[in-house]
């Protein structure tokens, strides 16, 4: 604006904010129309609020560097500076003010209660300038916050995410695998059109810490539901492109109960495209699914919110099914300390104080149990799986340490005060 000539001119863009400011500091009432003197009037004044409220902050570092230009004249020699341990020292500031000094009532906080006169010719220039602004407020708690800050180092935090890499998506697919479940509601494995459940979680970053052949092959999942994306090279991780678990399909097979015999996970579109067929059929039935992401919400692993065909009566899923859906979804929180024993037993992790003749490592996994044997499906622990799939694949790296899955990871044990239950006596 300096350098501007004839010809030249400017064009203020003022927002509602600073306009409103505007009107109040030249006392115009809205919607007078602001000129450039009003701006320039504007501008004016808050610069000289801005150095006023600099001004403490200027005069304690003009102080602080008077101070310190004599300690450094006092080392200094021809040679160069020779300085002892108490002549460091002194350079040393607090680095917190004491009791006395931030709750002790003073009568005065202009320039003078900071700043002696008298004690060199720099220091008086110094207070003289201060008091061309009138009033300034030496203990206030702006001054103090700005004094701490220069000497705490600020450290800052950039989060950066790295995207996962371009890939084609996969062409979707109704096997007739899937078809044939439908209709007879039997699985016939193995088959190309469905897989156990664990096995789609081949590719993933978690499959290096545990051999997934080791899961139970009850709970299955179709190859469209796993399959989203076209694999493109040796190196590739499904982690990024894992589908989360939203319907699934239920069969009774030739049972006359209500209890479900086997359970398979499909893909949106293939809930989209077999609904006519499950309406009319009298084997299976489609069921809405979603892993609990709160405690504020009730678990849905009883796959009865929605149910297509509607029922009569809702089925009934076995636990050891509920209990492999619920750790494949990546659900967080149990509903009851007998939950809470059915997952650390299928796991094969403590959820109690162990007798001596069992040998625990230190996530929790029982290594032998009583007599020598066994207590679990899995050869070495689940643990480390289980963490990788539920913060890094299930959760997007989301912390997990105050969840129910999240403490039993770490190898705490839980109690019944942990699910709002009593505890026994």
């Amino acid at each position: 604006m300096r350098r501007l000539d004839n010809g030249h001119s400017v064009v203020f863009f003022v927002p509602q904010e600073i306009s409103n400011k505007i009107l109040a500091r030249t006392s115009k009432i809205f919607p007078t129309s602001i000129d450039v003197s009003d701006v320039l009037s504007w501008a004016i004044s808050e610069t000289y609020v801005d150095i006023r409220r600099s001004m403490p902050l200027w005069a304690a570092q003009g102080k602080r560097f008077v101070e310190q230009s004599k300690l450094w004249a006092e080392v200094r020699s021809e040679g160069g500076f020779t300085m002892s341990k108490n002549q460091a020292e002194k350079f040393l500031e607090e680095e917190s003010r004491s009791l006395d000094a931030r709750y002790r009532p003073a009568s005065r906080t202009d320039v003078t209660s900071f700043i002696q006169e008298g004690q060199s010719t720099d220091l008086d220039l110094i207070i003289e300038r201060c008091r061309q602004f009138h009033n300034l407020e030496f203990n206030s708690a702006t001054l103090q916050e700005e004094q701490e800050r220069e000497l705490s180092p600020e450290i800052e935090q950039e989060r950066q995410v790295q995207k996962p890499a371009l890939a084609a998506p996969a062409t979707h697919v109704v096997h007739p695998d899937v078809l044939k479940f439908v209709s007879n509601g039997i699985p016939n494995l193995p088959s190309k059109g469905y897989k156990p459940a664990f096995e789609a979680l081949r590719d993933t970053s978690a499959a290096a810490h545990l051999n997934v052949k080791q899961f139970p092959k009850d709970l299955l999942l179709t190859e469209d539901f796993s399959r989203t994306v076209k694999i493109s090279g040796k190196s590739y991780i499904s982690d990024a492109f894992q589908r989360p678990v939203q319907w699934i399909l239920t069969s009774t097979a030739c049972g006359d109960d209500n209890t479900v015999r086997y359970l398979m996970i499909v893909s949106p579109h293939e809930a989209q495209q077999l609904l006519p067929i499950i309406k009319r059929s009298k084997k299976v039935a489609l069921h809405l699914y979603t892993p609990r992401p709160n405690l504020s919400f009730r678990a849905l692993d009883g796959l009865d919110l929605y149910t297509v065909p509607a029922q009569t009566q809702p089925r009934i899923v076995p636990r050891y099914l509920v209990v492999q859906l619920n750790l494949f979804s990546g659900q967080l929180y149990l509903s009851s300390f007998q939950e809470y024993v059915e997952v650390c037993k299928f796991l094969g992790l403590a959820w109690n104080k162990t007798e001596d003749d069992y040998i625990v490592a230190a996530d929790g996994f029982i290594v032998r149990g009583g007599s020598g044997t066994s207590v679990s499906i899995f050869k070495e622990s689940p643990v480390k799986f289980l963490r990788v799939l539920l913060t890094k694949i299930r959760r997007n790296c989301e912390g997990i340490d105050k969840t129910h899955m999240g403490k039993i990871l770490d190898g705490r044990l839980l109690r019944p005060s942990d699910f709002g239950e009593e505890e026994d006596i």
